[in-house]
Protein backbone atom coordinates (compact mmCIF):
# COMPACT_ATOMS: atom_id res chain seq x y z
CA UNK A 1 0.00 0.00 0.00
CA UNK A 2 1.72 2.98 -1.29
CA UNK A 3 0.63 6.81 0.76
CA UNK A 4 0.87 9.84 -0.50
CA UNK A 5 3.04 12.57 0.87
CA UNK A 6 0.40 13.81 3.07
CA UNK A 7 0.52 10.28 4.74
CA UNK A 8 -3.29 9.24 3.33
CA UNK A 9 -3.55 6.60 0.70
CA UNK A 10 -3.10 7.59 -3.09
CA UNK A 11 -5.40 7.20 -5.69
CA UNK A 12 -4.23 4.63 -8.10
CA UNK A 13 -5.30 1.92 -10.43
CA UNK A 14 -5.90 -2.00 -8.88
CA UNK A 15 -5.15 -4.05 -11.83
CA UNK A 16 -4.98 -6.94 -10.14
CA UNK A 17 -8.59 -6.81 -8.59
CA UNK A 18 -10.00 -5.35 -11.33
CA UNK A 19 -12.41 -6.07 -14.54
CA UNK A 20 -10.78 -3.67 -17.18
CA UNK A 21 -9.06 -1.10 -16.27
CA UNK A 22 -8.71 -1.37 -12.54
CA UNK A 23 -10.25 1.79 -12.04
CA UNK A 24 -13.24 0.90 -10.11
CA UNK A 25 -11.06 -1.49 -7.75
CA UNK A 26 -8.49 1.52 -7.21
CA UNK A 27 -11.12 4.14 -6.22
CA UNK A 28 -12.85 1.35 -3.71
CA UNK A 29 -9.91 0.75 -2.58
CA UNK A 30 -8.86 4.55 -2.06
CA UNK A 31 -12.62 4.76 -0.48
CA UNK A 32 -12.46 1.40 1.58
CA UNK A 33 -15.83 0.05 0.43
CA UNK A 34 -16.08 -2.96 -1.44
CA UNK A 35 -15.31 -2.67 -5.68
CA UNK A 36 -19.56 -4.09 -5.74
CA UNK A 37 -20.38 -0.74 -4.42
CA UNK A 38 -18.31 1.83 -6.83
CA UNK A 39 -19.37 -0.54 -10.04
CA UNK A 40 -23.08 -0.53 -9.51
CA UNK A 41 -22.54 3.55 -8.84
CA UNK A 42 -20.44 3.68 -12.14
CA UNK A 43 -22.73 1.27 -13.93
CA UNK A 44 -25.94 3.35 -12.55
CA UNK A 45 -24.18 7.26 -13.27
CA UNK A 46 -23.05 5.39 -16.93
CA UNK A 47 -27.08 4.57 -17.75
CA UNK A 48 -27.71 8.22 -16.48
CA UNK A 49 -24.98 10.36 -17.90
CA UNK A 50 -23.48 8.21 -20.83
CA UNK A 51 -21.33 10.70 -22.41
CA UNK A 52 -19.68 11.75 -19.03
CA UNK A 53 -19.32 8.63 -16.98
CA UNK A 54 -17.71 7.07 -19.89
CA UNK A 55 -15.53 10.37 -20.56
CA UNK A 56 -14.66 10.33 -16.68
CA UNK A 57 -13.55 6.54 -17.05
CA UNK A 58 -11.27 7.20 -19.58
CA UNK A 59 -9.61 10.42 -18.32
CA UNK A 60 -9.19 8.38 -14.60
CA UNK A 61 -7.61 5.28 -16.41
CA UNK A 62 -5.12 7.81 -18.43
CA UNK A 63 -4.19 9.79 -15.35
CA UNK A 64 -3.93 7.64 -12.73
CA UNK A 65 -0.56 5.63 -11.74
CA UNK A 66 -0.73 1.51 -11.66
CA UNK A 67 -0.41 0.00 -8.02
CA UNK A 68 2.88 -1.98 -7.82
CA UNK A 69 3.28 -3.27 -4.96
CA UNK A 70 6.56 -5.78 -4.28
Amino acid sequence: MRHSSSGGIRLELDRGNGLIAGLCAGIARYLNVDVTWVRIASVIGAVIVTKIAVAAYVIGWLLLDDRNDP
